[in-house]
């Protein structure tokens, strides 16, 4: 895919476009952002036919009728209109899917079950699979052995086997504490062993069923659930080693999750495959933008240096939605680095931090870390002092010192009218909306915001 445009779509009110540019895309939004509005559409644009497929009725008229209120329910409720997508600068209804191989996989796929059976989860998944019932036939050893090799990078001595004479039902067995079973197996294994076993089933199913003459594609939305940071780096470095054939789509709420995957790519030295995307909710308005298109404060302050001695107002209303849009796309970054809400109006953001309420960072940790802590302390069984080591906890990441940003915002908040509005609208008899001062002492502020933040992160792995 080389572009994405959804419009009036479920979340979305407005315009969302994402330039793919034929690459990668790891993208992060807090729940509530969009992000499975996204996903939902690239399933309208591949597997419209299965979506409706659901529907039964018992004339041709009402299937009609219910087709229609299928698609409906995929307006945006406030533009009460419908729903536009369009991939590669063509509608969705006409693009031509038969060049594609599409597989999606998101969390509502992961759902644990009382027994696996691989035919059966197959055929639930949007995946572009012409014949599943050969694939089991043909492949089911192989992605028993597939699956069973990877489960070896796991501590547990796990191993699963694919029942060919019961449907293709999958046997657990863990030969640490001498138990296997093909049926209630959520009594028996936990939810992060059952996740991953399903995960290895569809990722190995899907690489037995690849077609070398399609375009392939991998969506992933929120997959990983339970898993813990070591079976998460494992899972990510095996999905790239395995689908470097197929473009991959990653959407993710989880923050640590994203800089995972941000290091992985810069470890493997591949950034130039991938686009960084981040995704954010502000007033029922849904913004968007590519981290590889936000330009550096040195630009902005280069082309305002510029400017010709016989410029125009619209000059320099130019340089102010730009100073504005970098401004909020510096404050989103770092709201998102502390887990401070990062789908709050910036202006809440703005009053938090200068407020000096807690923001609970320290030393590259975030409330995630603070929270995973707190869970240890709570499962031990000795309650001795249990306030006082909560307390001990939490101490550090609230009490960070903050200073010198809070120093910067409590400035730009001043020239709010530059960081704040939107300077595209000049007034009636066209006067500008601000001043040169605004202008030149909003950058300097934005230089030491930006400088700021590269102190906090690596910004080889988070580009800001």
């Amino acid at each position: 895919m080389n572009k994405l445009r959804v419009e009036k779509f479920k979340a979305f009110n407005s315009e969302i476009v994402l330039p793919l540019n034929n690459k990668n895309l790891l993208l992060y939004g807090e729940n509530g952002a969009g992000k499975s509005s996204l996903y939902e559409s690239i399933k309208v644009i591949f597997f419209k036919q299965k979506i409706e497929s659901i529907l039964t009725a018992p004339t041709p008229e009402d299937s009609e009728q219910l087709k229609n209120q299928l698609w409906s329910s995929y307006n945006n409720k406030i533009s009460n209109s419908e729903f536009e997508i369009e991939i590669n600068d063509e509608k969705y209804q006409t693009f031509v899917t038969t060049g594609y191989q599409v597989f999606m996989i998101s969390i509502e796929d992961l759902i644990i079950e009382s027994r696996i059976n691989l035919k059966d989860l197959l055929e639930k998944m949007c995946f572009e699979i012409s014949d599943i019932s050969q694939l089991c036939i043909l492949h089911s050893q192989e992605i028993q052995n597939g699956v069973n090799e990877a489960l070896e990078n796991f501590l547990e001595p796990i191993t699963i086997e694919i029942d060919n004479e019961d449907g293709y039902s999958i046997k657990i067995i863990d030969s640490g504490r001498n138990l296997e079973s093909k049926l209630e197996i959520k009594k028996y294994f936990n939810e992060a062993k059952l996740n991953i076993i399903i995960l290895l089933l569809l990722l190995n199913a899907i690489d037995k069923s690849k077609d070398e003459n399609k375009k392939k594609i991998l969506v992933l939305d929120d997959f990983i659930t339970s898993l813990d940071i070591s079976n998460r780096t494992f899972i990510i470095k095996y999905i790239f080693e395995k689908f470097n054939d197929s473009q991959i789509l990653i959407f993710t709420h989880n923050i640590s999750f994203y800089n995972l995957i941000m290091f992985n790519i810069h470890e493997s030295k591949k950034n130039n495959e991938w686009e960084f995307s981040n995704l954010y909710e502000i007033n029922n308005h849904h913004k968007l933008y590519i981290k590889s298109e936000i330009e550096r404060v040195e630009k902005i302050k280069h082309d305002f240096i510029n400017i010709p001695a016989n410029h125009s107002n619209d000059d320099l209303e130019n340089i102010g939605n730009r100073i504005r849009k970098k401004f909020e796309v510096l404050l989103y970054e770092y709201s998102k680095l502390l887990m401070i809400g990062a789908v709050e109006d910036s202006k809440k953001i703005l009053e938090r931090i200068i407020k000096n309420q807690p923001a609970y960072y320290t030393e590259g940790k975030t409330a995630s870390d603070l929270l995973e802590a707190i869970e240890v302390i709570l499962l031990e069984n000795n309650n001795n002092n249990l306030v006082h080591r909560l307390n001990e906890k939490i101490a550090p990441f609230k009490n960070g010192d903050y200073s010198n940003f809070q120093k910067i915002l409590k400035e730009l908040k001043l020239y709010q009218k530059v960081t704040m509005h939107t300077m595209s609208h000049a007034n009636a008899v066209g006067m500008p909306t601000f001043t040169i001062r605004e202008i030149k002492k909003s950058i300097e502020l934005l230089e030491k915001m930006e400088s700021y933040l590269k102190a906090l992160v690596d910004d080889n792995v988070v580009n800001i």
